[in-house]
């Protein structure tokens, strides 16, 4: 048996990249199908509820390049399948880091696992003739070769009972081991003999593949070959091409913490469509196929809850983001500057279809626009920097995505009456009235961006103001519905 030190540390580098909100998703059980040198494998079940008849079941592989990853790739998904009434399975398999194996003996193990599912059917209250495997990058092609590589069988196994799957659908799966695609250093010398594309036959299973046009691992020409030649061969194939997306681009969000779940939704709507043409699954999808990714972006009044109630406002079709830092501001030689704050960094990575920009209100704090001595490389006034910062800041998003939907939002009003010992409130409110407003509408119609007059919008809502600068829990819910609105 390898070591178990490695497995433990392995386990615990992979949990950590995931936070406490996500770790709500777990398997209902795990069933061991297989002990080979003394590793044991399982496979993560998660059970549809209260299905009398028997099911089909879908069987995920995670990726990794034969070498590494984790079955929590694909809990997301099966807990989405097991709530359409399917069984869904992260399956594990030996990978090279946690059992020193090539990618000869995942396909083995992958064949075992389709197997053992079949094998048994009855305990699973699956039908063994709608036995789907799935997976994506390595995972993917352990998935395919169940399906088109002969052979790799484990002797010691029930042999009558086939690891063939009766369906396949993919992820950017590696399809050609050879240099033309990915994985020859891997196997030198043997090089097409798990390579799907050059063991392709007639009479195969029906296979959906979704593959991104801007792959840079698994090259996006493989995946059309592959299609073409099934189709030739008079197999049933469909290859999705998603435009101008990386390897991984499926994983949601539980897996790739603030990734979003806008590929994920895409692929997994279609592969609910797909299954449901297969007869595999009833009813509609019970996700968005085009879910719009919203980043909120500001200081306090930004993260305290007006993206949690915009989420309800705007529904599924959107997923809403906070990335709101409370004390931020545009100007430098402050307490944070938001261009050096984790939550920027966390915004870009999020990759937002629409970004609601709202900035300026700490800005006016004469503690910072009228200090002399701030700290800061730029060279101007506090007003001209704020314009500079504000552009870089857009530009940014545009750059990240040049079809996102950006909003510039001007700051919410400051109530001095509210609360007049709080320091520079007065002085505050005249900073923003006299240019940071002005100069925020001023950047919208520049930079050909869209501007929501919050300050307008609110100029009539003192009573929701808890000390003059922020907002109770029914301000902002208020601000979130006028914000939905506008961006619908």
């Amino acid at each position: 048996m390898k070591s178990k030190y490695i497995a433990v540390t392995f386990l615990l580098f992979i949990c950590s990249i995931f936070t406490i909100g996500a770790q709500d998703i777990k398997p209902d059980k795990k069933l061991l199908y297989k002990v080979i040198d003394g590793d044991s494998l399982y496979l993560h079940v998660f059970q549809p509820k209260e299905i009398k008849t028997p099911t089909a079941v879908i069987v995920f592989f995670f990726g990794g390049g034969w070498v590494g990853g984790n079955p929590k790739q694909f809990y997301q998904q099966s807990d989405y399948f097991a709530s359409r009434g399917i069984l869904a399975i992260s399956a594990e398999y030996r990978v090279k880091n946690a059992h020193g194996t090539t990618p000869f003996e995942c396909v083995e193990d992958g064949k075992s696992a389709i197997r053992w599912v079949r094998e048994h059917a009855k305990e699973l209250n699956i039908n063994p003739d709608k036995i789907v495997a799935s997976g994506g990058s390595a995972g993917g092609h352990v998935a395919v070769s169940t399906a088109v590589i002969d052979g790799f069988e484990n002797a010691n196994e029930n042999l009558l009972a086939s690891s063939v799957p009766n369906a396949v659908i993919v992820y950017n799966p590696v399809l050609d081991t050879t240099e033309k695609g990915y994985g020859a250093k891997k196997m030198v010398g043997r090089e097409t003999e798990i390579s799907p594309v050059d063991q392709l036959k007639k009479k195969l299973p029906p296979m959906l593949l979704f593959h991104g046009t801007k792959d840079r691992t698994v090259p996006f020409e493989n995946a059309f070959r592959f299609n073409e030649k099934m189709k030739e061969l008079g197999n049933d194939s469909k290859l999705v091409a998603i435009e101008n997306v990386d390897h991984g681009f499926f994983n949601g969000d539980f897996f790739r913490n603030g990734f979003g779940n806008k590929y994920y939704n895409l692929t997994l709507y279609d592969t609910d469509v797909f299954l449901k043409e297969l007869g595999y699954l009833k009813g509609k999808p019970t996700i968005s196929r085009e879910l719009k990714q919203v980043s909120c972006i500001g200081d306090s009044n930004t993260k305290a809850q007006y993206p949690k109630f915009l989420q309800e406002y705007l529904e599924a079709s959107y997923e809403v983001k906070n990335f709101g830092k409370g004390g931020a501001t545009l100007i430098d030689g402050t307490f944070f500057p938001y261009d050096k704050t984790d939550e920027y960094k966390k915004s870009l990575k999020f990759t937002p279809d629409i970004v609601l920009l709202m900035f300026g209100t700490n800005d006016a704090n004469p503690k910072w626009c009228l200090d002399s001595a701030r700290k800061t490389d730029f060279k101007g006034t506090p007003q001209e920097e704020f314009k500079s910062e504000y552009v870089k800041l857009i530009n940014a998003y545009k750059k990240k995505n040049s079809k996102a939907e950006i909003f510039v939002l001007t700051p919410l009003p400051v109530w001095a009456k509210k609360n007049l010992e709080k320091e520079n409130i007065v002085e505050r409110k005249e900073q923003l009235n006299k240019w940071v407003i002005p100069l925020v509408k001023e950047i919208a119609a520049e930079e050909n961006v869209k501007l929501i007059d919050v300050h307008q919008l609110m100029k009539n809502s003192f009573k929701y103001s808890r000390d003059g600068v922020h907002l109770t829990k029914e301000g902002y819910k208020v601000l979130a519905k006028k914000i939905s609105k506008e961006i619908k």
